[in-house]
């Protein structure tokens, strides 16, 4: 026989932990905070350690509990997904993938309804994290990231993108008129739509291509690339994209390229997946599917070790 805990008390416990509080980790779980605190006492005298320790209003996990916490991660996901697969075997059930809002938007929104329409049993939930987050979104089967932060990569493997670069994209209409963009000084008559709050995109691009002429005094910060590129199609004025974000508008001709030049981009895209569930064919069939293949980087396999 197996001694275990109760699995109530490992659910109690690791969710007060992921959360480092009780009152959200009860409202997760539908129970009352005095359920969750009576929950994770029961463990700590079942193991005769303290996994918690108070400080001010959070609970923070003790060495014991960050060991523990890994495990039982792990064991619960394990037994949610063998659950799955009891009633929805294969091809059928759900498939959560966490993307930043700007190419949830601008590039996997058609993605998913190309992919839903070859697989109709599969049932796909588009979820969304930070920009800049930097960590795997534990409620999808598979995130999209930028610039990877490699503290602990051991539980996941990596499909990194094609490197992109960025350069200025506009509305046609801002190719004519008296203010006509036809070289980089034009931009002085324009404003610049910047994805970010201190310019430095934009900047890696003018001092590359007009290191010497003044910055344009117009100027419009927007909390990701794909609002900008809206605002480019309304003709709020010149965006930097690069082709996942502006790729299909540009082939519609909606906007345009209005002289050369391109920066490279500092980071990288990825598709990051637990080892665990490398081998789910929902995932795979997504990671294989057509549409994506243009974007990934050549490698034996779909999802390649970081």
């Amino acid at each position: 026989m197996r001694r275990l805990p109760p699995l109530t008390a490992l659910k109690a416990f690791e969710a007060a932990a992921r959360h480092g509080h009780f009152g959200r980790a009860a409202e997760e779980l539908c129970v009352t905070h005095s359920a969750i605190s009576h929950q994770v006492r029961s463990l700590e005298e079942s193991l005769s350690v303290e996994l918690f320790e108070k400080r001010g209003r959070l609970s923070q996990l003790t060495p014991a509990g960050t060991r523990l916490l890994g495990a039982v991660q792990q064991a619960l996901d394990i037994v949610a997904d063998a659950c799955l697969d009891a009633v929805q075997p294969g091809m059928s059930g759900v498939l959560a993938v966490s993307a930043p809002p700007e190419l949830a938007h601008r590039l996997l929104t058609r993605m998913i309804c190309e992919f839903a329409e070859r697989y109709p049993e599969v049932t796909v939930q588009l979820l969304l994290h930070d920009s800049d987050a930097r960590e795997v979104n534990s409620a999808a089967d598979i995130t999209l990231l930028y610039q990877l932060d490699t503290t602990d990569w051991s539980r996941y493997r990596v499909a990194p993108f094609r490197a992109i670069e960025f350069f200025p994209v506009c509305h046609p209409g801002l190719l004519q008129g008296e203010h006509a963009l036809r070289q980089p000084r034009d931009l002085l008559q324009h404003c610049l739509l910047h994805d970010d709050l201190d310019g430095k995109t934009w900047a890696s691009w003018l001092g590359a291509y007009a290191p010497h002429q003044p910055k344009p005094a117009r100027n419009l910060h927007f909390a990701h690339s794909g609002l900008t590129i809206e605002a480019a199609l309304h003709q709020g004025g010149v965006a930097l994209g690069d082709v996942l974000i502006a790729g299909e508008e540009l082939r519609r001709g909606q906007l345009v390229r209005p002289f050369r030049g391109a920066v490279p981009s500092p980071g990288n895209y990825c598709l990051v997946a637990e080892h665990r569930k490398a081998d789910d064919p929902r995932l795979a069939a997504f990671l294989s599917f057509a549409a994506l293949q243009p974007l990934l980087c050549e490698m034996n396999s779909p999802i390649a070790e970081i």
